[in-house]
């Protein structure tokens, strides 16, 4: 039931961005079928959700991280709870207990969605990753899923929406090289390789 419902779902905003927003999602093909992924997008609009999950679904399903507010949402966070969202308590910046959920999905060789940038970019333009994808890629080992989704800003006035699913990269660890400047210097790279996306 949980299945069909989702399915139903991610089949329901693909209609309706695809008829009214000439919505579209470029390679699929290289989104991992199988194993542990994390995929990552830029976040512009509150459009990004659906339209990412709802085209990466096509391939596979996948877990998101939220903020945890939305869970108070009537009806909604309902939902966010029966598909396996995983809230974080971004005030904190430090939701251990977000971050454990994450690392267990992805030790079950599941795929999470995350916005590396935090939150919604407010003016249209990229903002520095977060250093915990960074951590999640590297304790899970986890391959990272760039991905981009383009003309989202200043929806739902805006048409011809588009997400692209690029390439992955992984993390690998420099020896003697501190871990928190590694994972600075990872997290810059997720979101120059996703500005470069086209």
């Amino acid at each position: 039931m949980t299945t069909f419902l989702l399915n139903l779902i991610k089949w329901i905003f693909r209609t309706y961005l695809g008829l009214f927003y000439n919505a579209k999602a470029v390679g699929l093909e290289n989104i991992p079928k199988t194993g542990r992924l994390i995929i990552v997008s830029n976040h512009v609009s509150n459009v990004d959700p659906p339209l990412l999950g709802g085209y990466a679904g096509l391939v596979r399903d996948s877990r998101y991280v939220i903020k945890k507010s939305l869970m108070k949402i009537p009806v909604l966070g309902w939902l966010f709870k029966l598909f396996g969202f995983i809230p974080v308590e971004r005030a904190a910046g430090k939701d251990l207990g977000a971050f454990k959920a994450v690392l267990a999905a992805l030790n079950n060789e599941e795929s999470v969605g995350i916005f590396p940038e935090g939150t919604r970019s407010r003016d249209g333009k990229m903002q520095q990753a977060k250093a915990g994808v960074s951590f999640l890629a590297h304790k899970s080992g986890a391959p990272v899923l760039i991905s981009r989704v383009f003309n989202t800003y200043g929806f739902p006035w805006r048409r011809n929406l588009r997400v692209v699913f690029s390439h992955t990269i992984k993390f690998e660890e420099a020896p003697g090289v501190d871990l928190k400047t590694q994972y600075k210097q990872f997290a810059d790279r997720i979101m120059k390789e996703i500005s470069e996306v086209n």
